[in-house]
């Protein structure tokens, strides 16, 4: 099969292995349910895309999630995440895709027209990066050809320095790149006030979790700040 692909790089939602940066501040329970609602609302954006969702998760063997019914998942494998990253594209790729974008679950203003726009940047540029405000990326997305290993080995994960250096690693491979617009990441507490005080999207699962346990968060928020 040829065509677009969107691979959803995901954890399986397991208690106390989600968001948890934000569980060490507001609890297991707190962080597993917003994982849940940031599931439900990418589920919605698969229902849309033209393109073929594929799964790869980390977590037990031989599951199903319940957000995303009838969708092909695929484990991780890699030592690492850049490791399981360029594995998840080789995957994809060997089964004929032509443009394949990689998102995870848990930037909740993504939306289905950023994504068209990714595959739509694919027919000029090699590669295309949504950068995040933290100075990593929520999507990159390749064709087939412009995947190279060294985009993603020894790469400083986890710090504000993994945009820029694969920019530089696009650019020492002779290819082209254009940009998605910038979104941020939920993985802190001022990211969920900030995505609640400016999201546009009220009716999303994450915006509505969000405001069920605001007074939790403005309290818990009041306490750091203290």
């Amino acid at each position: 099969m040829t065509g677009n692909r969107l691979i959803l790089f995901i954890k399986y939602p397991v208690l106390g292995q989600v968001k948890t940066r934000i569980a060490e501040i507001l609890g297991n329970y707190f962080a597993f349910g917003l994982y849940k609602a940031l599931l439900a609302d990418v589920s919605d954006l698969t229902r849309q895309i033209n393109a073929e969702t594929i799964i790869v998760y980390s977590g037990p063997e031989r599951i199903t999630f319940n957000e995303f019914p009838g969708m092909t998942c695929i484990p991780q494998s890699g030592n690492d995440i850049g490791e399981r990253m360029y594995n998840a594209f080789m995957d994809v790729f060997s089964t004929g895709a032509g443009k394949c974008l990689l998102i995870g679950g848990d930037v909740p203003d993504i939306t289905l027209e950023i994504l068209h726009e990714g595959y739509d940047m694919l027919e000029r540029a090699d590669i295309v990066l949504g950068p995040t405000t933290d100075g990593g990326y929520y999507c990159i997305g390749l064709n087939q050809g412009s995947l190279k290993s060294t985009f993603f080995q020894d790469m400083p994960w986890s710090t504000s320095l993994v945009f820029s250096e694969t920019i530089i690693r696009i650019k020492e491979e002779g290819l082209s790149w254009a940009p998605l617009p910038v979104l941020s990441d939920l993985d802190k507490i001022d990211d969920l006030k900030r995505f609640y005080n400016n999201s546009i999207n009220v009716l999303s699962d994450t915006y509505k979790y969000i405001k069920k346990h605001e007074q939790k968060i403005n309290r818990i928020h009041y306490q750091v700040d203290e």
